[in-house]
């Protein structure tokens, strides 16, 4: 080697790196730290999201499930109080007639498997397909508790009805509600059970569960309070568990948890808990809504995969392009970043638009797009939960007047019944004491209706009721009320007279007008009233049964006095009144 030559060598050994080298490790390591950090930024949100709304969907399916059940038992006990309280179920002898009812209820509802009533002796009077009938019943527990009041009997296996009834994929179970049937007096007549088939529960879980829930491996589990399961998968069923969703809805309260079960996975559980506290005629479960923490969370792993492999093949590109295509397209990613971290910061009044379309790179533009749909999924999803909840409240109410409107009103004639009565006379006597007026009762009682409808029968005879309250409601005024109290006994309360005399005027006109003959299927017929009169003044005491018993003594002395005749009954003695407050 010569002189000149190593100069030359030398400088080959010292020659700086080329700019363009410089510039693509520089933007490759920018890149790959940037990359590296909104990779992470994006999975902790994602991730987050992704947790909170399995947790909320979850906790709004226990929501869901808990709301059905307690509307069907709600359903129930309702059906219950309106079945004992009419007056074909009063008459406790006439089995058919009881049948036909109860079946009827039975084909609206079928998830009524058995209803029935039972004597006060414990055995079976009437039941829906005749099953038990005449069958003693006086060692279940429905029968003893229904007769004091109307309760809730937690879900057991079919002790009696197991034979009976068809065979089934499932096992009988059954919940039950029953009440006591009781006459005017509070006499125990019978008790009504309704036999409420666990298919229901499970029908109401397997409705509930969309198909891809079922896919994703999402189970509702109904636990009673020893921890026995109820519903659920076929290898805990019937069998308790301890887990820390349960405990936590037994104490009331509702929402998600991440916890490890008995099996030893690892699950998302919503919970929340049925009933009312100290409500004989709810029952008390946990409703649990479980998924595995790995199902639950597939959607943002794989978001999560993606988002590496983007990254990595984004950072490949941008180190070759160098620093400038790297801010391009790091930019939209800053972008949506910080729309996600508003959106979690304020979720409640997130809408699609927060999430910017991105348009400068396609899959910036898909990764927006499915963003902005994911948020206006939420808000649909939350929408139609309100609204259906707003349905739900309005139907139930819709439900409670129907029933309030038959409880009160006479079956047979269409006029208020004795309910009505012992609800509106003290208000009346209220009323005219505030005013300073009496008011007045008129007791009466049909004179010849019993031979009439044995020599007629029971169809002319309930015609002639009919009549006879429409009748005394056209002889009235509107401001007055017209009763059907039992029988062919009927009560007018007289709001606001002005004197003995104007209630005595109005008795005998009322006389007049039922004099006056009836027309039947069978021919014209002529019937008579005997009426007790009873005022009550401003001075005395406002005791609706008082009066209606005064009333009740005036209308016998006008039967004794030899009938069809008005009879006022005698003040009340001085030491008995007392003033009006």
């Amino acid at each position: 080697m010569t002189a000149d030559s190593e100069p030359s060598a030398q400088a080959s050994r010292s020659k700086p790196p080329r700019l363009a080298t410089l510039m693509v490790s520089f933007a490759g390591l920018t890149v790959a730290i940037t990359a590296l950090l909104l990779l992470t930024l994006v999975d902790h949100f994602a991730i987050r999201h992704a947790r909170q709304e399995a947790q909320l969907r979850l906790e709004q399916l226990s929501w869901q499930m808990r709301d059905s059940l307690d509307h069907t038992l709600d359903q129930a006990v309702r059906d219950v109080h309106l079945l004992s309280s009419l007056p074909t179920i009063l008459r406790i002898d006439n089995a058919g007639t009881a049948r036909k009812i109860i079946e009827k209820l039975q084909s609206q509802y079928r998830d009524y498997a058995w209803i029935g009533v039972a004597r006060p002796n414990g055995t079976i009077l009437a039941a829906t397909g005749g099953m038990l009938e005449n069958g003693d019943v006086t060692a279940r527990p429905w029968f003893r508790k229904g007769q004091q009041a109307v309760v809730a009997e937690d879900y057991h296996p079919a002790v009696l009805l197991g034979k009976l009834l068809p065979q089934a994929a499932d096992p009988w179970r059954f919940v039950d509600v029953a009440g006591p049937i009781r006459d005017s007096q509070g006499t125990l007549l019978g008790v009504l059970a309704i036999h409420l088939s666990w298919d229901w529960a499970r029908n109401l879980a397997r409705n509930l569960l969309t198909p891809a829930l079922r896919d994703y491996g999402a189970e509702i589990l109904v636990v009673r309070g020893d921890g026995t399961v109820l519903l659920g998968p076929k290898d805990i069923l019937e069998r308790r568990i301890a887990t820390d969703s349960l405990r936590l809805a037994l104490q009331g309260k509702t929402g998600a948890v991440l916890e490890r079960w008995p099996d030893g996975g690892s699950y998302m559980t919503g919970y929340s808990l049925t009933g009312r506290s100290g409500d004989p005629t709810t029952l008390r479960w946990a409703i649990l809504v479980r998924q595995t923490e790995r199902t639950a969370l597939a959607s943002a792993h794989a978001f999560e995969r993606r988002a590496l492999w983007f990254s990595l093949g984004l950072a490949l590109l941008l180190a070759a392009c160098a620093a400038l295509l790297a801010r391009r397209i790091v930019r939209p990613l800053n972008v949506l970043s910080r729309a996600i971290e508003d959106i979690a910061h304020a979720p409640a009044r997130a809408a699609a638009t927060a999430i910017p379309q991105v348009r400068s790179v396609h899959e910036m533009q898909v990764l927006s797009e499915a963003l902005r749909n994911l948020m206006r999924s939420e808000r649909g999803h939350q929408e139609a939960l309100e609204t259906m909840n707003a349905q739900l409240e309005e139907t139930v109410a819709e439900r409670t007047a129907e029933l309030q409107q038959l409880l009160m009103r006479d079956a047979l004639t269409g006029l208020p019944n004795r309910r009505a009565l012992m609800q509106t006379l003290p208000e009346v006597m209220a009323r005219a004491a505030r005013l300073g007026r009496p008011c007045a009762l008129m007791f009466l009682d049909m004179d010849g209706f019993k031979a009439i409808n044995d020599t007629r029968g029971h169809e002319e005879g309930d015609a002639l009721l009919r009549q006879f309250g429409a009748r005394i409601q056209a002889s009235i005024r509107e401001t007055d009320l017209a009763v059907r109290l039992a029988g062919d006994e009927f009560v007018v309360i007289l709001d606001m007279v002005n004197d003995q005399a104007e209630a005595e005027h109005k008795a005998r006109y009322l006389l007049a007008q039922l004099a006056r003959p009836f027309t039947l299927h069978g021919g014209a017929v002529q019937v008579g009233a005997s009426i007790g009169l009873a005022l009550q003044w401003p001075h005395e005491a406002k005791d609706p049964t008082c009066l209606l018993t005064r009333a009740d003594q005036a209308m016998y002395e006008a039967k004794r006095n030899g009938k069809n005749r008005v009879a006022v009954s005698a003040p009340v003695p001085a030491t008995e009144r007392a003033t009006s407050p």
